[in-house]
């Protein structure tokens, strides 16, 4: 039986490999976006849960507005629109956050996800240092970063440069976000053949 099952995997094709990562390929692919949208399955786990906590997100993007709904466990939706972050609720209650509105912290925060969506490599750059692999761009913080409250950032991506997931870990917490059913619109000048 075994002698078999090694015959049946010697005999089947080898999957493609991922190829490395480039910047060029990844400004090619990203550059100018113009929209994203996506289902995202978002993992958490670290010192302040008890188990894995698991919701399921809906995502758009543009550069002018990013909408994060989470349609499970409980509806909710953040919405960053200019400067602001606030929460949009199913009832239609709005929470805006405005105790940390001059903190330049949230300012980071703020460019930095619209930098991670639009895979904007010089943004992303702003505040971290870029390695890239076969499939995958990782991030550690620059030393003195608004965002040092990373500790790390891994985004991987498919055989076709599509964000596949981003993993973002704190000293406390790691989140791994799972993109299904991605949906782009390129730059008028990517979109032509």
């Amino acid at each position: 039986m075994l002698a078999l099952l090694a015959l049946t995997l010697a005999a089947a094709p080898a999957a493609p490999a991922v190829p490395a990562l480039t910047p060029e390929a990844l400004k090619a692919r990203y550059g100018g976006l113009r929209r994203l949208s996506a289902d995202v399955v978002q993992v958490k786990e670290g010192r302040y849960w008890a188990r894995p906590f698991e919701s399921r997100v809906k995502l758009r993007y543009t550069p002018e507005r990013v909408e994060w709904e989470t349609v499970a466990p409980v509806r909710a939706q953040a919405v960053i629109e200019g400067g602001a972050l606030y929460v949009a609720f199913a009832d239609g209650r709005r929470s805006e956050l405005l105790p940390m509105a001059g903190d330049p912290r949230l300012a980071a925060l703020l460019r930095f996800v619209r930098a991670l969506l639009a895979v904007d490599l010089a943004g992303i750059e702003r505040d971290f240092v870029l390695s890239y692999g076969p499939g995958e761009l990782r991030a550690t913080p620059r030393p003195g970063s608004d965002l040092a409250l990373f500790t790390g950032l891994r985004l991987r991506f498919g055989r076709d440069l599509e964000i596949a997931s981003v993993d973002l870990e704190t000293p406390q917490e790691r989140t791994h976000l799972r993109f299904e059913h991605v949906e782009r619109e390129p730059a008028p000048d990517a979109a032509r053949p």
